[in-house]
């Protein structure tokens, strides 16, 4: 899941200016996040009352806000660069 939760992240970042991409990807990471504790990802050695599980997870979140604003920042730099 947290591959997928990187790659709609990206694509976010790509079509979307950043305050809905950092939206979208609040939303996608919590729907990876309930598909793994919760839903059909779901797998009896996870258990979501531990730090193991959701430490990783506010990683995996902060990772994608830093790529959105690292996908806006390149995208201001490119813009500003022509002219």
């Amino acid at each position: 899941m947290d591959i997928v939760f990187l790659a709609l992240t990206l694509i976010a970042a790509l079509l979307l200016p950043r305050s809905r991409a950092w939206l979208v990807t609040v939303a996608v990471w919590a729907v990876c996040l309930a598909f793994v504790g919760w839903g059909p990802a779901w797998n009896s050695d996870v258990h979501t009352d531990s730090i193991v599980f959701w430490g990783p997870w506010f990683v995996a979140l902060l990772i994608g806000l830093g790529l959105v604003a690292l996908v806006d920042a390149v995208r201001r730099r490119r813009r500003a660069a022509r002219g």
